[in-house]
């Protein structure tokens, strides 16, 4: 049965979560089912005060999220096809408003609503045989809602490239772009997700969430708004003295 999975792995330096779309007979594309589902898992993550990264994933090697389900798109009018886009922007907006860093474990076939939801995570690590797409257009529908990061990410034309022409582009491609910030062979997507964690852990948990929240708010900021904020950020850092023992350790020695 289609459903999102959540796992927990407790460290000590706090919580992992590992988030799958396992939809593996169908791509994992994203019914209106499991939007609903990946909304909820990331809201519910939202209030572990011990979550330190989340892993975003699909079932199986060969696909990510291979896009919305076209079975039930179909039959959609123009209520039902704003019920399901305004839910899949809901569960991307869970997605990038966890306090926490969210990387795309990307295995495989990342198109449509899958590279949507893709680009509302934090970071991209990708295998060697990702595709990414936004066919939409080849249905004669528009590329919307988190869409809107794609010139953030790539540039606006690199992002007419994408949603105009409809086809794929390799890993690599997506790489040179700038639209997944790694790519290692499929054998060790694995062992790359696990780095990237393993550094974001082990870096100030405090410090973490404040860096997220702020970099959340410099993508709707003017520049000297982003500069003010950043320097509000780090003034509320100090308030507990939470910076303190890290800096301690480090002039010891041992950091």
């Amino acid at each position: 049965m289609a459903r999102v999975s959540v796992d927990i792995e407790a460290r000590e330096e706090g919580n992992l979560a590992t988030v799958t779309i396992e939809n593996m007979a169908k791509a994992n594309n994203l019914s209106s089912a499991l939007v609903a589902e990946l909304e909820a898992a990331f809201r519910d993550l939202a209030l572990d005060d011990d979550l330190r990264v989340a892993v975003l994933t699909g079932e199986g090697p060969r696909s990510f999220i291979a896009g919305a389900n076209l079975q039930e798109l179909r039959n959609f009018d123009e209520k039902g096809g704003r019920a399901y886009i305004t839910a899949l922007q809901n569960a991307h907006q869970a997605i990038r408003e966890l306090p926490v860093p969210v990387i795309a474990r990307v295995n495989g076939a990342c198109m449509g609503a899958g590279l949507e939801t893709a680009a509302s995570c934090d970071i991209r690590i990708a295998s060697d045989n990702a595709r990414f797409a936004m066919p939409e257009v080849l249905f004669d529908l528009p590329s919307v809602i988190e869409s809107a990061l794609f010139p953030r990410l790539i540039g606006w034309g690199r992002t007419c490239w994408l949603i105009y022409r409809g086809d794929a582009i390799d890993a690599d491609t997506a790489f040179s772009w700038g639209l997944v910030e790694q790519v290692v062979p499929a054998s060790g997507l694995d062992d790359a997700v696990a780095e990237t964690v393993d550094m974001i852990m082990a870096n100030g948990p405090v410090g973490i969430r404040l860096q997220k929240k702020l970099m959340r708010d410099w993508e709707r900021m003017s520049l000297d708004d982003g500069v003010h904020a950043g320097i509000e950020s780090l003034s509320s850092a100090f308030r507990d003295g939470t910076p303190a023992p890290r800096m301690a350790k480090f002039l010891d020695g041992d950091g």
